[in-house]
């Protein structure tokens, strides 16, 4: 399976990223993994970083706050809950400022759940990028990043797993 591929466009010119990966394990640990505050913050990427702050609301209308620090810089993420369907879908809104004073990136991501036996999962994201902000490269680089942060997400996730 291709962990990482471009889908295409859709409105305004954007077009979505598609990252999926497959878990030999039930969707209902696997959704609580990325959806569980205190479990989502070990497995939320990227890899390396260490997290100053982590805050999840799993619910409509929820708060999600993210701050990273890696190589020397603070990443600070914020965004809200739009949709959450246990244990099939999350939908979030965010928006990154990359490092103090930089302008930020705006993203709504989706990440679905699908059953594929009784312990088989796989997860898809799907990240729409609605500004790429003061991101190196443009929309291009960003959805690069995103490929990136989710694939060490998985990743991580599947470290913890075991």
């Amino acid at each position: 399976m291709n962990d990482a591929e471009r889908k295409g466009s859709t409105g305004g010119g954007r077009s979505v990223v598609k990252i999926s990966r497959e878990f030999d394990f039930p969707r209902a640990l696997v959704f609580r993994m990325l959806t569980d505050p205190q479990k989502a913050a070990k497995v939320w990427g990227p890899e390396g970083a260490v997290k100053l702050v982590f805050e999840l609301e799993p619910r409509p209308g929820g708060a999600l706050r993210i701050h990273d620090q890696y190589d020397g810089k603070i990443a600070k993420t914020s965004g809200t809950i739009s949709e959450i369907v246990v244990p099939e879908r999350l939908v979030f809104r965010s928006v990154t400022t990359p490092a103090e004073g930089a302008v930020p990136w705006e993203a709504l991501q989706t990440l679905l759940f699908e059953e594929l036996g009784p312990k088989r999962t796989r997860v898809t994201v799907l990240v729409k990028v609605l500004s790429t902000g003061a991101f190196p490269g443009g929309v291009d680089a960003l959805e690069e990043g995103f490929r990136g942060g989710w694939g060490q997400t998985f990743d991580m996730l599947q470290r913890e797993l075991r």
